[in-house]
This record gives structure tokens, C-alpha cells and sequence, in this order.
């Protein structure tokens, strides 16, 4: 009877090859140097659902979405594009009754052990497709995994597009129709003499031959993805926070730049690095209806670092949170140009293949980081995707090495978790835990 059960519970998988009902009008779709700065990067994408998924509904409605998204059943041009030749791309359901939700969060490796791999040196050679989609179905729900090849899009693109296709499936009128690809803003760009002198006035950071090695190394070796246990934020507690700190300071604070603010001190703190020593942050801005009017609807990548110098380790909380959310407001707002300018400088070291960053990239890769990164994604609609048959109950965040991912909380409190990982997160757990020291920072 045992043997019986055990062959009952083999996984069971169906693989499609999803194509368009109508032929693309856009032949090529072109990557704009944004997009080829995400390089070999992959999005990985993990919602678990409490109920079962319509995984046929699912698969009837994807040719509609390909007539917005073209690229998705296309393969890779060595000329830095895509041609929408219509080839299709992976949707693999699989059954696997003999577990439930428990058993996926126990799961160590959640993005290999239920997903359809993306192979992106396969892509990036025009042999397979940018996205991969698997549907695992479970005694107690279901398990949705996405992955997605970076160059093409970054996550808010991702998320819209997800929920976009739910919409579909809930019979929600979702315009697909696209005539032409939306392009990223022109720009004149500098010579290379020209562009390396403005970076160097500007006191942008210059990468030498050792620090490029040292970044190497730090990349293979097991701190860079070493991670640790989540901490989750209560948003009751952001929102006295971001009270105290507009009070304290006379500005409007935002949660970003409060949590911001904080991770900022705790890595201060952790560092034990005692006397007025300079600390930068790096915060991960969407760039869209900022930069050059870039449609609030871009596809693709427009995502930007943002740079917050000379964070003084004997400031407190308060006065860390004002300095950051004036310098993510003046970008933000972009009255005198700002984000223009940052932006047109960082598409022309890409262009020139220059050895400049606008942030200190060794200080972020140190064992005791001065710079931190920070990507927030904790506005990101990851909760609102339904297939008609209701809302996921968790959302799984990439695992892209930021340093700190801001990451939303399904309570409906405006709570997030926080993830760390590489050196922070080394030295997070040898400090024994960030709770203690990150709610001392949240009650200061």
C-alpha cells in the first residue's frame, strides 16, 4: 500500500508552449542601455495562493497579453534586442497534491523547487524565451512562479503586467492593444573625454583594477548571499514613527525614508565605528514620470540608484531621515533638473563603459559597509493579483543581492519586512539578531 501511495504522489507535470493569436505589428523590440545595465539578472517572482488557480483560464488568456508584451514570446537578436517572431514561451502546471502551504514555506529553495528555470545564457544566445511560468497545485492551494530575464523589464513592470493578466481572467476590459514599443527618452550623449571630465568634477567614485577584483570575489563567495531572518516592521509603528519624525524635523517624512533612516543608524551601530565617519546610501528609485516626462506606463527598465552622501554616524534617526528624504525629493520632484542630469550621467558612463559610480561602491562591499543599498519595494502591488479565484496570501520578493529589501506585509497595516543580506546580514546574525537593536532605533 505504501508503494501504491508513493507512485499516486508522483509529480505530475503539463508543459505548454504559449503563443499569440495575432501576429506582432512590433517586429523588434530594442533595449535601451537601462536595460542592458541589468545584464544576466533574472526576476524571480513566487505568490502562494490559499485556493486552487484556473490554470486553463490562465492559459486562454495569455495570447492576449502577448499582443502588449510580444517580446515574451520572442527570442534574442545579438543586435541588443528582441525579435517578436512569436515562438512562444514555457507554462508548465504541475501537480503535487502530497503537500500543502506548510511545506512550501519550510522550502529552503522555493524558487528552484517550484519553478520552470530560466536559462539566461539560453536567452541572452536567442534559444529560449525571456519569461518561464510554472503553476504548482497544491492539497491547499497553489503555488504561481515567474521568472523573468532583467534586461526586459524591472519589477513594477513585472507586477503591472501580472495583475494585468489577472484582470483578463476576472474579464476586466484590459487594453493590450500597442501599435509601437514605448522608448526610452533620447539623449545626447557627451564623448567619452568629455563625459569622464564631468565625472570626475562631480567626485564620482573611480574604480581602479583592485577594486573591480576585490568586487569579483565578493560576488562568488558565500558572504555575498549569505541572509537572514526577516524582520517584520509593524505599520502601526511606521506611521508613529513617520508623526515623530515629521514633529522633530518641521519636513513631511515619508516610511521610506524613516526606514531608510533607521537601517542607516543600525548599520552605524553594528559597525561600531566610532567619530563623525561619513556613510552614503543608495536608495533604488523608479524613474518614471520623473525623468524626461518618461510615461508613467514605460515597459521595461527604468529603475535609477539615487545617492544620499555624507550621513554622519553621531546624528540621530531624525536628522538622517530629513537629510534623505530632502535629497529623494529634490530627484523626485525634479524642479532644477536633478534627476535629469543624474540620469543622463549615469547613461553615459554605461555608453562609454566608464569606470565612474555616482556611490562607493568598495564601502558597500566592505565587511563593515559604509554605503548602504536599500531598494523599497514596498508600494509594489504584489498582493492585488487575482485570477478571479481570490488574492494570493503571501508574496515571495526576488532574491536580487540588495543589500536591504523593503518588502510589503499582507496585514493590511502598511507593515513590511525587512530582508538583509551579504556582510549586513553576516553581521547582523553575529550580533546575535536585529530586533533588538532596530526596535530600540524605531522607540529612539
Amino acid at each position: 500500500m505504501k508503494l501504491v501511495k508513493k507512485l499516486v504522489q508522483l509529480v505530475l507535470k503539463n508543459m505548454k508552449n504559449i503563443i499569440s493569436n495575432k501576429e506582432s505589428i512590433i517586429k523588434t523590440w530594442k533595449f535601451s542601455l537601462l536595460d542592458m545595465a541589468c545584464g544576466d539578472m533574472i526576476i524571480k517572482a513566487v505568490w502562494i495562493f490559499s485556493t486552487k488557480l484556473d490554470t486553463a483560464l490562465m492559459e486562454e488568456k495569455l495570447p492576449l497579453l502577448l499582443e502588449k508584451y510580444p517580446f515574451l514570446a520572442g527570442r534574442m537578436k545579438p543586435a541588443e534586442s528582441i525579435s517578436c517572431n512569436n515562438e512562444g514561451f514555457p507554462f508548465e502546471v504541475v501537480e503535487r497534491q502530497d503537500i500543502g502551504i506548510k511545506n512550501v514555506l519550510k522550502t529552503r529553495h522555493v524558487y528552484d523547487d517550484f519553478s520552470l528555470k530560466l536559462n539566461i545564457k539560453d536567452f541572452k544566445t536567442g534559444k529560449c524565451a525571456p519569461m518561464t511560468v510554472c503553476v504548482t497545485s497544491l492539497s491547499d492551494g497553489a503555488v504561481l512562479s515567474v521568472q523573468m530575464a532583467h534586461i526586459c523589464m524591472d519589477g513594477r513592470s513585472l507586477y503591472r503586467m501580472m495583475n494585468e493578466w489577472g484582470g483578463l481572467c476576472r474579464g476586466e476590459d484590459v487594453d493590450v492593444q500597442q501599435s509601437v514599443q514605448p522608448e526610452f527618452p533620447k539623449i545626447d550623449f557627451m564623448t567619452k573625454p568629455q563625459a569622464a571630465a564631468i565625472l570626475e568634477k562631480k567626485k564620482w567614485t573611480k574604480l581602479g583594477f583592485k577594486d573591480l577584483v576585490k568586487m569579483l570575489i565578493y560576488s562568488a563567495s558565500k558572504d555575498s548571499k549569505v541572509s537572514c531572518t526577516p524582520l517584520l516592521i509593524d505599520g502601526d509603528k511606521i506611521k508613529r514613527m513617520k508623526a515623530v519624525a515629521s514633529q522633530k524635523t518641521g519636513s513631511e517624512i515619508s516610511a521610506n525614508s524613516i526606514l531608510s533612516a533607521v537601517i542607516v543608524k543600525m548599520v552605524m551601530k553594528l559597525n561600531g565605528l566610532n567619530g563623525k565617519r561619513d556613510y552614503s546610501l543608495l536608495t533604488v528609485a523608479d524613474i518614471r514620470g520623473r525623468y524626461k516626462n518618461i510615461n508613467a506606463d514605460y515597459i521595461g527598465n527604468a529603475s535609477n540608484n539615487i545617492v544620499t552622501r555624507s550621513l554622519k554616524d553621531d546624528c540621530d534617526v531624525f536628522e538622517l531621515a530629513k537629510q534623505i528624504q530632502e535629497n529623494i525629493s529634490r530627484h523626485a520632484e525634479n524642479k532644477d533638473g536633478t534627476m535629469d542630469e543624474y540620469v543622463d550621467l549615469c547613461m553615459n558612463s554605461l555608453k562609454h563603459k566608464l569606470p565612474y559610480v555616482a556611490f562607493d561602491l568598495p564601502g558597500m562591499n566592505a565587511k563593515k559597509p559604509t554605503t548602504v543599498n536599500i531598494n523599497d519595494q514596498h508600494k509594489l502591488p504584489v498582493y492585488d493579483l487575482d485570477f478571479g479565484t481570490g488574492r494570493p496570501v503571501i508574496s515571495i520578493p526576488n532574491d536580487l543581492p540588495d543589500m536591504v529589501k523593503i518588502w510589503p506585509a499582507n496585514d493590511g497595516k502598511g507593515s513590511v519586512m525587512l530582508f538583509f543580506r551579504g556582510y549586513l546580514a553576516k553581521n547582523i546574525v553575529e550580533s546575535g539578531g536585529a530586533d533588538e537593536v532596530f526596535n530600540e532605533l524605531m522607540e529612539s
